[in-house]
């Protein structure tokens, strides 16, 4: 079944990432990712894909946000623009993260596929006005939205209850005292390398130009600047930071690992 988003779109983008040991396989390398997601754009919305992010030998286990085109392509995308994968595991191979950033995507108003596993149902997409009446009972995209983010978390569940414990061999101590554990560096941070016995472990330390930034980001905010106008005016008074609005977003509403306050 064929179910139709707004019929407004902006920009078409294309997302396609294969890792090292991947490259061999047949079926799965960057051109016929670009070739399957070009021909569904062609056949849905008679146009080309307007940009491409390609995450090359980048593994699917690494955060959306931490992987240098995926990452870009959350800055990039807004309302209205549509965004085209192949299937589930090109964007992440680890549902947790799938979860967590599918109601990211709602809340900017796009529209995401992927093309070989869903057709045309699209898994993300801009919600309507509220219609009354019967209509409103039977949006069938929605309910496979629902249908499938039920199977997302079980699958969640199952992996969750065979890793060990994260915070084991006194790593939530490590983060009291400043010390990354894993994922991305907040930005404001970054990491440097230090010496503990015998192993390597990486500090959270604060940089000078981020720190200058952030604390312009939470001065507007305070005045109740809204997100783009906060990023356009860090972009104005702070030459290269490449501030938009989804950052400034994520900055505003982040949890901060290892730090009891952030400047």
């Amino acid at each position: 079944m064929s179910i139709e988003p707004l019929k407004q779109v902006n920009k078409i983008y294309g997302y396609v990432r294969v890792s090292t040991r991947e490259q061999v396989r047949s079926g799965i390398s960057l051109d016929t990712q670009k070739k399957n997601i070009e021909e569904f754009s062609q056949a849905k919305y008679n146009r080309s894909v307007d940009q491409w992010f390609v995450d090359d030998g980048v593994s699917g286990l690494d955060p959306i946000l931490d992987r240098p085109a995926s990452r870009e392509l959350t800055d990039t995308m807004d309302e209205f623009d549509v965004v085209i994968c192949t299937r589930l595991d090109r964007l992440s191979r680890s549902t947790n993260d799938l979860l967590g950033i599918i109601p990211s995507f709602e809340a900017c108003g796009i529209t995401l596929f992927f093309c070989e596993q869903f057709g045309e149902m699209p898994i993300v997409y801009p919600k309507p006005k509220s219609e009354k009446g019967l209509r409103s009972r039977f949006d069938m995209a929605e309910m496979a939205n629902k249908i499938m983010l039920m199977v997302l978390s079980a699958v969640a569940e199952i992996e969750h209850s065979t890793i060990k414990d994260r915070f084991g061999d006194g790593k939530l101590d490590w983060a009291a005292r400043g010390y990354s554990i894993g994922g991305g560096v907040p930005y404001g941070y970054r990491k440097v390398r230090e010496k503990h016995g015998n192993k390597m472990r990486s500090r959270l330390v604060e940089d000078e130009y981020e720190q200058r930034v952030l604390k312009t980001v939470r001065r507007l905010s305070d005045r109740g600047e809204g997100c783009r106008r906060i990023a356009r005016q860090c972009n104005s008074l702070h030459a290269g930071c490449g501030m938009t609005h989804h950052k400034v977003d994520r900055i505003l509403n982040r949890k901060y690992q290892g730090l009891s306050t952030a400047s």
